[in-house]
C-alpha cells in the first residue's frame, strides 16, 4: 500500500512555469499524494491555474489563496496542514523528473529513516543542463545541498521537532535544512538526481544583487541556526563548525561585491567576532584544507581555506577592499 506523501508549493506570480511544475507532480507513477499549492498573494494567472488543477484533480490537489506572507510563513502554513507520512517541498518554477516520488519513497521506506537526501540538476529553458550536483555518501553531503527540496522527510519527525523555515530575507532554507539534518542520525544519501532547479537566465539577469546595503538579515539567520541547534543540545563538531565558517566565508564572498568598504569592513570584523566567540580554534578546525572533506569540491575546500588564512595573516581587509569594488 502506497503511504501518502504531502507536497508543499508555495506560489507567487508563477503563471509562466506553473503547470510544468504541477504536470510533473500530478505525472508521477506514485499516486498517494495531496499536493498543497498556497498562492500567496498573486498578482498574475497563478490563482487560476491553480484552481483549474484542483477542479480536475479534487482528490489530490488542495489550493489555499492568501495574502502575500513570504515563502517561508507559506511553506511552515503548508507543513501544518499537510497529512501524509511523508513530506517533499518544490519551489513554483522548478520540475520533477518521472519517477522522483517512487524513488524517494522507496529510499526513505528502506530503513528507520528521517530524511533522504538527493541531487538536483539546472536546465535553463531549452532543457540544456547548466550544472549538476551528485552526492555521494559521505558525513558531509548532509550539509552540501541546503536547500529544502531534493530530500524527502517523515513528516512527524518535523512536525515534533517544530523545525520551520525562518522568515529572512537571506537563507531562509537553512534554518530549516540544517535542524532536519542535524537532529537525527538516521539519514540516508542516496546518488539519484531527479529534481529539476530551473535556471531561469531572464531572472538570473534581472534580479537585484543582493549585497550588505540591502539590509540583509545574516546575524538573524546565523545567530538563529546556532541557537536553536544549542536548544535542541545538538553536539557542535567539527564538521558543523566547519558549515558556520563557510556560511559566514559564503555570506561576506556574496554580500560584498560593490558595496561600500567601510560597511564591508564592519560587517567582517563582527562575523569574525561571531565565529571566535562560539569556536574559540576555528581557524585550527580538521576540515579546514584542500582535500579534507569527502564530499566537497576542491575549489570550495580551497575557497574557505585561503578566507580563513586571510584573516590569519591579517591581510583580509585588503583583499575585501578590492573585492567590494567588482
Amino acid at each position: 500500500m502506497e503511504q501518502k506523501v504531502s507536497i508543499i508549493l508555495p506560489v507567487y506570480n508563477a503563471e509562466k512555469y506553473l503547470q510544468r511544475c504541477i504536470d510533473s507532480i500530478i505525472g508521477q507513477d506514485y499516486n498517494s499524494i495531496e499536493l498543497i499549492a498556497i498562492d500567496d498573494g498573486s498578482k498574475d494567472g497563478s490563482w487560476d491555474i491553480l484552481k483549474e488543477y484542483q477542479d480536475r484533480y479534487p482528490s489530490k490537489v488542495i489550493v489555499i489563496k492568501q495574502k502575500n506572507m513570504g515563502v517561508s510563513k507559506t511553506r511552515n502554513k503548508g507543513i501544518q496542514l499537510a497529512t501524509g507520512k511523508y513530506l517533499i517541498l518544490i519551489d513554483n518554477d522548478d520540475y520533477y523528473d518521472q519517477g522522483y516520488i517512487s524513488t524517494f519513497v522507496s529510499a526513505i521506506e528502506s530503513g528507520d529513516l528521517d530524511v533522504v537526501i538527493g541531487g538536483y540538476k539546472r536546465p535553463d529553458k531549452d532543457g540544456k543542463i547548466v550544472e549538476q550536483v551528485k552526492l555521494e555518501n559521505f558525513e558531509y553531503s548532509k550539509y552540501k545541498i541546503v536547500a529544502a527540496w531534493a530530500k524527502i522527510y517523515r513528516l512527524d519527525y518535523i512536525k515534533e521537532n517544530k523545525i520551520e523555515f525562518l522568515n529572512s530575507n537571506i537563507g531562509e532554507d537553512i534554518n530549516f535544512t540544517i535542524q532536519a539534518v542535524s537532529l537525527t542520525d538516521k539519514i540516508k544519501i542516496i546518488d539519484y538526481v531527479g529534481y529539476n532547479w530551473y535556471y531561469n537566465d531572464e531572472s538570473v539577469s534581472n534580479t537585484a544583487h543582493k549585497s550588505l546595503s540591502n539590509g540583509l538579515q545574516f546575524d538573524y539567520l546565523l545567530n538563529s541556526i546556532y541557537d536553536k541547534l544549542i536548544e535542541k543540545n545538538i553536539e557542535m563538531d567539527d564538521l558543523i563548525e566547519y558549515y558556520f565558517i563557510k556560511l559566514n566565508v559564503w555570506y561576506m564572498l556574496y554580500a560584498t561585491r560593490k558595496t561600500p568598504y567601510k560597511l564591508v569592513k564592519n560587517t567582517l570584523t563582527e562575523n569574525i567576532t561571531w565565529i571566535k566567540q562560539r569556536f574559540p580554534k576555528y581557524n585550527k578546525n580538521r576540515y579546514l584544507g584542500i582535500k579534507k572533506i569527502k564530499g566537497e569540491t576542491k575549489d570550495k575546500q580551497l575557497i574557505v581555506w585561503l578566507f580563513i588564512r586571510m584573516i590569519d595573516l591579517r591581510i583580509i581587509n585588503i583583499f575585501l577592499k578590492i573585492y567590494c569594488t567588482i
